[in-house]
């Protein structure tokens, strides 16, 4: 039993020793191989090894990361219609980074793949031959979030309106400024009578509509009609026509700050037929302005949907280079003001001076032609009413249009490079002054402020929303460089040569301009820096009005040949001098006009 008992305490030792021994090592971070089933065996490391200080270590190749999203650059396109993004009709999200033709034209080849497109053959909606729409294009640009552009569509055909109802909508007045106070209680209103009806005013209702036609425009209500009207029954001679008044209001604080809106006015006649009237308004106050530049094509028809063009966040442009002068161009012509015929007309010809074609025919003076960067518009000072005022037509001289409509003097227009603003000189308390528009005529904004000293004769930067300009500011005329806002002002030469009516190179690094070598004009060209001042016209004297060619291979001018006016072309280096016009009277004014592909 001793025996027995000694053995059990030696292996009750011999298993406290083990387990002692077994704790030590796990405190100690002693390694053992434990054998675990079911787990995959984690083969051993290897030993660690400190480099060689003489050995060379080879760089490690980063892994690749995600690149991250430019802040600054379009993300993503979505297109809405008749009514912006919280009302209107959801189109869909446009495919956008495509390649444009145009956008390479304009902005070079780092923003060719601007383009964006949104087709569908059954968008679910049936478009009424006629009908007037707006598109509400929005972009999203991280850096500023979501903003829009509102363009007119309308669809072809006939809207098939009454011939016989008169719709009259007296207030607001068209395109007329909505006022904070009158707001809340925006009226509508004005008279409608069906002239085909006499025992009545032959009106059933009047329905308004915003942003859109029927059934697609946001529906605002039906008009109180019936009001009395004694001037329309007098009128017709009527008396049944005396309560042919509607009037309207609705709350309009809803509507963004210097947004645009259209209201739609639908007359619906008794026999069952209906008339529209259609009304632009806008909101007080000013709207932000956009930081995209945008060009849209749309077609609407029965119920298929095409919204094409390109857009390019204006922080992109500010880095882009001189466009592409290796481009075939469809067309090169220069225009110019002739008054071969007695008057002041816009001509135009081909850039050797054949095809002669005269643009205008008013009885007052046309002057100061420029083509647009596309080629296929002429903007152009017309004497209207005794005052100049800023107009634009086509190439081939339709389509004339008026932008400026101010009692005051209003000329020698210049486009920005890609045709979204026209930069011009207005004559306003008894100088001139630099003011910028856009191309469609809207948002004027005076640029210079040099009280009773001239600023005038701009002329646009070609690939950035920059201008030169002619100013008297320091006593003798010289040339200055400003952004297209009227900040940034830079003089661009410091010598005393009296300089006037510049232009600068199609790569930005030269200018041209009228300069003074005692009593006669020459044609100069000098470094966008001011150095490096050459004269390229000494046979010709009174020479002015230079402009480049959108390739860079020729500068026009005007120049004096026996007392008379004629107009000539040289190359930048002063080679190549050729007189391109030989017609009765003076020719002045010219400006190239290259039909882009």
């Amino acid at each position: 039993m001793k025996i027995i008992t000694t053995i059990l305490l030696v292996l009750f030792a011999a298993v406290i020793i083990l387990f002692g021994i077994a704790a030590v090592k796990a405190l100690t971070g002693t390694k053992e191989e434990v054998e675990q089933p079911d787990v995959e065996a984690v083969p051993e490391a290897e030993e660690e090894l400190l480099p060689d200080p003489e050995e060379e270590v080879p760089e490690i190749e980063e892994q690749s990361k995600e690149e991250e999203p430019d802040p600054e650059a379009i993300a993503a396109i979505e297109i809405y219609l008749d009514g912006p993004r919280d009302e209107g009709i959801f189109l869909g999200e446009a495919k956008f980074g495509l390649t444009s033709k145009e956008a390479y034209s304009i902005y070079g080849e780092r923003l060719s793949q601007s383009g964006f497109l949104l087709a569908k053959e059954d968008a679910g909606l049936e478009f009424e031959s006629g009908s007037i729409h707006y598109l509400y294009i929005y972009t999203f640009i991280p850096k500023y979030g979501w903003e829009y552009v509102r363009q007119k569509i309308m669809v072809e055909g006939d809207p098939g309106y009454s011939e016989t109802i008169e719709l009259h909508i007296d207030g607001p007045g068209h395109d007329s400024v909505i006022q904070e106070a009158d707001r809340e209680n925006l009226r509508i209103s004005g008279w409608s009578a069906d002239l085909s009806v006499q025992d009545s005013s032959g009106i059933e209702k009047v329905e308004i509509y915003l942003n859109g036609p029927r059934d697609m425009g946001i529906f605002l209500g039906q008009a109180d009609y019936g009001l009395e009207r004694q001037d329309v029954a007098n009128a017709y001679a009527n008396a049944n026509y005396t309560n042919s008044g509607y009037n309207f209001t609705f709350d309009a604080r809803d509507l963004g700050t210097g947004s645009e809106n259209s209201i739609y006015v639908y007359s619906y006649s008794v026999k069952g037929t209906y008339t529209l009237a259609i009304r632009d308004i806008l909101m007080e106050g000013e709207k932000g302005a956009s930081n995209t530049i945008i060009s849209i094509e749309a077609m609407l028809k029965d119920s298929s949907i095409t919204v094409s063009g390109w857009a390019v966040s204006k922080d992109d442009i500010q880095n882009t280079g001189p466009r592409d002068t290796e481009i075939e161009y469809v067309d090169k012509k220069i225009a110019f003001v002739s008054n071969k015929n007695g008057n002041e007309d816009i001509f135009i010809m081909n850039i050797d001076g054949s095809g002669l074609t005269q643009l205008t025919d008013s009885t007052d003076k046309d002057v100061y032609p420029a083509g647009s960067p596309d080629g296929k518009k002429i903007a152009y000072t017309s004497e209207i009413g005794g005052y100049w005022q800023i107009m634009v037509m086509d190439v081939d001289g339709s389509n004339k249009t008026q932008l400026t409509d101010d009692p005051v003097r209003s000329g020698y227009p210049t486009w920005s490079f890609d045709g979204r603003y026209i930069f011009y000189e207005v004559y306003k308390d008894g100088d001139w002054e630099i003011y910028r528009m856009n191309s469609d005529g809207s948002s004027k904004k005076r640029l210079t402020f040099n009280a009773g000293s001239h600023d005038w004769h701009p002329y646009a930067h070609p690939f950035q929303y920059k201008l030169i300009y002619e100013s008297g500011a320091g006593g003798n005329e010289e040339l200055f460089l400003m952004d297209f806002e009227g900040h940034d002002i830079k003089k661009l030469s410091e010598t005393a040569m009296r300089k006037r009516t510049p232009a600068i190179s199609p790569d930005g690094k030269q200018l041209a301009f009228m300069g003074y070598d005692g009593n006669h004009r020459f044609i100069y060209t000098m470094d966008i820096d001011g150095q490096n001042i050459n004269k390229l016209t000494t046979d010709i004297i009174d020479c002015g009005h230079p402009d480049y060619s959108p390739d860079g291979k020729h500068i026009v001018f005007q120049g004096s040949v026996d007392g008379q006016e004629e107009i000539f072309i040289i190359s930048p280096d002063g080679s190549g001098l050729s007189r391109i016009t030989n017609i009765p009277g003076n020719d002045w004014d010219a400006s190239f006009v290259y039909l882009l592909p």
